[in-house]
């Protein structure tokens, strides 16, 4: 372990990388070299001197720019007192921003080097071998994914509960960060009537047979000649109506259709009740356009049903002598159901429910018996006898005022899922130590932490065991989980979770393009576009292939459809299969059409777009934020005659101001000029031919986006840290902290090691101290 290192957040990532690292492959520092310590006197010889001689006269006690004032700048607890301003200062001198570039006199690249290195020391160094903390997330509260997932887990139901919950917040990329995960009052009533419906799909009552839902016209599919309108399904001819509906339970419901029809010819219209495609029964309707509910109690079976209302004797003699004899018709407003009764219980139901009182069972020992295994699976941890008391007397109430056993275990169920020790992901400090030094989180607190890092929901059994034996700390034992949890189709979560945040692979639901430029843009080929990076990763997580992969991976999975839009032959059908991609235009997740798609404008590719993408998720690079009074590009492009967009980037970063980062990440978008805004190769634009060169601030040069992207991987390091800092905040589930920084370096240099192996990746963040320990409360 490294005895210092620098943070590398998403706040601070381009302090240093900009400088050394981007502009130059050779970014490692000497290790034999004595690492200095961030003295007062190295600030008054190498800071002081620097910022009295090139930064007071703009920063000076008179109107300073950006009413940053350096006048008084005399000792280096300046800097620790005004962090946030120095750690803006570092950014724009580690893109070469500050002095700006129209400056006569400016820094030497020598006195440039010993201040960041200076800033850095003071702001970001931490001693590995003495630091002592582990950090501390706040409070967690369950997303909606987790939520949803975890119901799941722990009672078997397959609904969707929290689909009316408001979108949870993000913070340093993802949904998941502790800080920002609140519970405001509208969420809570979520909560509240998520946990009725959870607990009425768990658990049968006998007041279930009175349960009706009304599906009215617009919460109807039609087939044949059915439309909806005016609040009604119209059948013109043979057609019907059709509720695809969850039957919770086996047992008999009554099915209610209300209808009317036009009456012609000599035989009522006739209405047929269907469940699955059978016939249940059939009703002749009484009276012309007279609404009449129709009825049919029956048995249908547990699962997913197709309930249905026919029309099936249409009659049409449009030379009828009367009108009214001529066409006939039939019109649908609900379908009802109602029930069951004679229920037989689920397996969910029993799950809950094992136990009933009896002649030798009272009631209270029956809730016990049923809460003391629901009740630690659902809190995540042992519970006491106080706990398991509260619901059972909650049980014994309901039937005290005339409700059955079975209504009170479902209200004692609403109030565990409504409990903070369900909602919340709660960790303990311990109190037989310091209150405030790091310590070790218990065995059930890593099962959590565990669970919700790779499959995104509460743990299974075998890691229930294993923490309430003690052994889910020994290293070979959490090794062995984390093989099997990888292993399980759960862990896709990391797909869907964890790597298309990262990637912000769901921006492309919010893309686009011109209609009429790009009619191939249909909603078909986004999901393909989706699905592509989706099985490539799926692909690296599940083969425990290089992280590299995703830079210049020589494969990708495609349909027909995809294969069409890549100019790929051979494809043919709906199915995803794996390809070679041509190694003269495409490579790794870079040059995926929902990448490109996502980094463009619905008109045009967006250069600054595609650049700041492979900055911040790539390279790990935030650049300043632009000035407040530049022009936007379309803006400059009127005012000063531009014909193209390269021309236009060029008068940009010949302005002072906007010249650092420009130069930065303009060649990075250039780079990727060969793909049209859905990611279609390209030779022209715009009658042109596509120029796709560049040249990096390191002064290496490329043409077209397989160089660009060989560039990149020489930077494998780089991206590899950028990937650990982003697992590790997911996993951790809170902003990453400057002693977080050893673990970071430890991960790394292990990667290196083994060819970045993913696997490699999710051990060394399972084993590291940020997520086996937290700090305590100061």
């Amino acid at each position: 372990m490294s005895t210092s290192k620098r943070i590398i957040t998403a706040a601070f990532a381009s302090i240093i990388p900009a400088v050394i690292c981007f502009q130059s492959p050779a970014c490692a520092a000497d290790p034999d070299q004595p690492r200095r310590v961030a003295s007062n006197e190295l600030f008054k010889s190498d800071v002081l001197p620097v910022v009295q001689k090139y930064c007071v006269d703009c920063h000076g006690a008179d109107e300073p720019e950006g009413d940053v004032s350096l006048h008084d700048l005399s000792h280096a607890e300046h800097v620790y007192e005004n962090r946030d301003t120095w750690v803006r200062a570092i950014r724009l001198m580690g893109v070469d921003g500050m002095p700006p570039k129209d400056h006569d006199d400016r820094p030497s690249a020598a006195e440039k080097r010993k201040m960041i290195e200076w800033l850095d020391l003071a702001l970001f160094h931490v001693d590995c071998d003495v630091a002592d903390d582990a950090g501390r997330v706040t409070i967690h509260r369950l997303n909606r994914t987790e939520y949803t997932n975890t119901v799941r887990d722990l009672l078997g139901v397959d609904i969707d509960p929290a689909k009316d919950f408001p979108s949870d917040d993000v913070g340093y990329g993802f949904n998941n960060i502790a800080d920002v995960l609140s519970l405001p009052p509208l969420l809570f009533e979520k909560y509240v009537d998520a946990s009725e419906q959870i607990a009425a799909a768990t658990i049968l009552t006998s007041a279930a047979g009175q349960q009706k839902q009304r599906f009215n016209a617009g919460q109807l599919e039609t087939a044949g000649a059915a439309e909806p309108g005016g609040g009604v399904i119209r059948m013109t001819s043979d057609g019907s109506a059709i509720r695809f509906h969850d039957v919770r339970a086996t047992g008999d419901y009554i099915i209610r259709v209300e209808a009317s029809a036009d009456q012609a010819g000599p035989d009522p219209a006739r209405l047929e009740i269907r469940v699955d495609g059978k016939k249940v029964t059939v009703h002749d309707t009484q009276g012309h356009r007279e609404p009449a509910v129709y009825e049919v109690s029956c048995r249908i079976q547990q699962g997913l049903r197709k309930i249905e209302a026919a029309f099936i004797n249409d009659y049409y003699q449009p030379k009828a002598r009367d009108p009214k004899d001529r066409d006939r018709n039939m019109t649908v407003r609900f379908i009802e159901i109602q029930g069951p009764t004679n229920a037989d219980p689920s397996e969910i139901h029993r799950r809950v429910l094992f136990t009933k009182p009896s002649a030798d069972k009272s009631v209270e020992q029956a809730a016990e018996e049923a809460f003391r295994r629901l009740l630690p699976r659902a809190f995540r941890r042992p519970v006491d006898d106080g706990e398991i008391e509260r619901l059972v007397r909650i049980v014994k109430f309901a039937v005290a005022r005339g409700d059955s056993f079975e209504r009170g275990i479902q209200a004692g169920l609403q109030g565990i899922l409504v409990s903070p020790h369900f909602l919340f992901r709660l960790e303990f400090d311990d109190t037989t130590s310091n209150a405030v030094s790091e310590h070790q989180i218990n065995d059930f607190e890593l099962a959590s932490r565990l669970s919700y890092f790779l499959w995104s929901t509460m743990p299974d059994e075998e890691l229930f065991q294993l923490a309430d034996q003690g052994r889910l700390h020994e290293a070979q034992v959490l090794d062995a989980q984390v093989d099997r949890m990888l292993a399980d189709s759960k862990a896709d979560a990391l797909v869907d979770n964890f790597a298309s945040q990262w990637l912000t692979l769901s921006n492309i639901v919010e893309a686009q393009p011109d209609e009429k430029l790009f009619p191939e843009f249909t909603p078909e080929l986004r999901a393909d576009m989706v699905q592509e990076t989706k099985m490539f990763i799926r692909s690296v997580f599940r083969d425990d292939r290089s992280l590299v992969d995703f830079l210049d991976a020589d494969y990708t999975f495609v349909n027909e459809r995809l294969a069409r839009h890549y100019d790929i032959d051979g494809v043919k059908g709906s199915e995803f299969r794996r390809v070679s991609l041509p190694r003269e235009t495409r490579t790794g997740i870079l040059t995926h059409a929902s990448i490109l798609t996502i980094t463009s404008n619905p008109d045009r590719t967006s250069l600054v777009r595609r650049g700041v993408w492979i900055l911040d998720q790539i390279l790990g690079m935030e650049l300043p934020d632009p000035p407040g009074d530049v022009p936007s590009l379309e803006e400059g492009a009127k005012e000063s005659g531009a014909t193209s967009m390269r021309e236009q980037l060029k008068l940009h970063r010949e302005m002072p101001t906007c010249a650092a980062c420009h130069d930065t990440m303009d060649p990075l978008g250039f780079g990727f000029e060969n793909f049209d805004p859905i990611g279609r190769w390209r030779d022209e634009a715009e009658g042109n031919p596509v120029d796709a060169g560049g040249t990096l601030p390191s002064g290496e040069s490329f043409s077209g986006p397989v160089e660009l992207a060989g560039i990149l991987r020489n930077r494998r390091d780089k991206f590899a840290e950028l990937v650990t800092k982003k697992m590790l905040t997911y996993a951790l589930g809170r902003g990453l902290e400057i002693p977080d920084s050893c673990a970071i370096d430890d991960i790394v240099a292990e990667l290196s090691q083994n060819d970045y192996r993913f696997t490699v990746l999710v051990r060394g963040i399972v084993h590291s101290k940020p997520f086996l320990m937290r700090r305590g409360e100061k």
